[in-house]
């Protein structure tokens, strides 16, 4: 195990509703931290729901675990769109990825979605290629950037896993001998199939599966099939069936467990993940996704693919160096160094004590992790809805104040009612007065006031004449959202 610093692997679930955080120790290669939060996604399109409920999310992750901003991350997607294209003609990178753009678009998920593609070279004019939607992955590019989080790659989950079966040996006998095998990864949405001569991939293909309450057992049997027709005579001497399904089983799968000899099922979920809070015992620490996404730039002989519009793949290079440079800072400072160890020595048996008080506020609080998700959650709609108050506030302080500016001497103002009667609706506005002149001016008002409260248009409504009892004309007069019911006359006296 390098004793470079490794990245952090920021796995989304291919159930589309948690984030995953995992990292290493590097000195030692044992998993240090491995922590999920809620956060939902688009199942159709892989969307994020809320952005800043993302970037929450992975600020959240990182605050949990201790681990600073500056850490750099993998991000890891679930697999979108994967195809296989023969290219026999020579091109250069730039011609070959407007060449792949184009060939994304004849497809209907992007026929209004930009593609971000990226692609594996499988040899004798085979590509394989991936999309991913552009404004999609500039978005997590830009949340990265906001939380001023390096971001290494955005990676695909199929090879991730990929990667994540080298690290644990599950296929170190098929890489050293060069053996031909297979793995099956399936979702709620899709499968993806990869032959694979050792390290190599071979063939692959994916499908989508079919939804809408269809039952398990077909499902299973959908998958067979079109396993069945893809693989023909292939002789495999390993499948690897990897099932991110959030309701197909585990015992569904085993039903179809001769599709090859020697089978090994891997089932992911929240009773499996030790990363999910829902999983007291799970039987794997993390998934395999989060795990492989560690090892991005570590195992040069697995492909792998990156949605970064412009690729981070050098980052992780050049803080290699900066570290190498501050371990030399640290070593030609080292005589201070030992002068604050001197000085801190008598310290030493505190700092031990406050360790062993540490660890065992770790243990309680892992104990209590079960009600963080609800807890996340409750504390962004409890920011939302502050934020929501203090807007329609300082909105309405706008109001009075230009309100009080445009109004003239001989207009003045009786009554003014504002309500708030949910977010979702606008705030009703209604200022009642009176004016000795013409209405000319009355009726200036509602262009002077509207785009001040948002989402609200004002008119002047119930405008009549009216006389005081030694006979002097006035007006009464209402400005009020539009469409609201027009404003009475309540007297005759000023």
């Amino acid at each position: 195990m390098s004793s470079k610093k490794l990245p952090v692997s920021i796995n989304v679930f291919a159930t589309l509703d948690y984030i995953e955080l995992v990292q290493l120790d590097p000195q030692t290669g044992q998993l240090e931290k491995a922590v999920s939060l809620p956060c939902a996604f688009d199942v159709l399109t892989r969307q994020v729901a809320d952005r800043e409920v993302f970037l929450q999310t992975i600020r959240d992750l990182y605050n949990m675990c201790r681990i600073p901003l500056t850490t750099p991350a993998v991000l890891v997607l679930p697999g979108y769109f994967t195809r296989e294209i023969d290219l026999p003609a020579e091109f250069s990178k730039e011609e070959l990825s407007f060449a792949l753009i184009s060939e994304a678009e004849r497809f209907y998920l992007f026929k209004k979605n930009e593609p971000q593609i990226d692609w594996v070279n499988m040899g004798e004019g085979r590509l394989l290629y991936a999309a991913f939607g552009k404004a999609e992955t500039s978005k997590y590019q830009k949340v990265f950037q906001e939380l001023k989080i390096p971001l290494l790659a955005i990676e695909l989950s199929y090879f991730a896993i990929l990667r994540g079966l080298v690290v644990i040996g599950t296929v170190q006998e098929e890489l050293d001998t060069n053996a031909r095998w297979c793995m099956l990864v399936i979702s709620d949405s899709s499968f993806f199939v990869s032959i694979q001569d050792g390290a190599k991939i071979s063939r692959t293909t994916d499908a989508p599966l079919s939804m809408g309450g269809a039952e398990a057992a077909s499902i299973v049997q959908e998958i067979r099939q079109d396993f069945e027709i893809f693989i023909q005579d292939e002789q495999l001497s390993k499948l690897i069936v990897i099932n991110n399904s959030s309701y197909i089983g585990i015992e569904e799968l085993l039903q179809a467990q001769n599709l090859c000899q020697n089978t090994i099922f891997i089932e992911q979920n929240e009773k499996t993940l030790g990363s999910r809070k829902e999983a007291a015992d799970g039987d794997y620490p993390c998934s395999l996704e989060g795990l492989g996404g560690i090892f991005y730039k570590s195992l040069p002989e697995i492909p792998r693919l990156n949605f970064l519009p412009e690729s981070g793949g050098d980052l992780l290079t050049v803080m290699h160096y900066r570290h190498e440079a501050m371990k030399w800072l640290a070593i030609g400072n080292a005589a201070i160094f030992l002068l604050c160890l001197l000085i801190w020595g008598s310290f030493w048996l505190i700092m031990i004590t406050k360790d062993h008080q540490r660890d065992e506020i770790a243990m309680r609080t892992s104990k209590l992790t079960s009600s963080l998700d609800i807890a996340h959650l409750n504390e962004i709609k409890r920011k939302n809805f502050t934020k929501s108050v203090v807007d329609d506030n300082v909105m309405v302080n706008n109001f009075l104040v230009t309100l009080g500016k445009v109004i003239k001497n001989d207009t003045w103002l009786e009554k003014i009612d504002i309500a708030a009667t949910g977010f979702s609706q606008p705030i009703q506005v209604k200022v009642e007065g009176r004016t000795v002149s013409s209405l000319d001016e009355v009726n200036k008002l509602p262009t002077l006031l509207n785009g001040i409260i948002k989402n609200t248009t004002l008119e002047v409504s119930g405008a009549a004449q009216a006389n005081t009892p030694d006979g002097q004309s006035y007006f009464t007069w209402a400005i009020q959202n539009q469409g609201a019911a027009p404003n009475a006359s309540t007297g005759n006296t000023p």
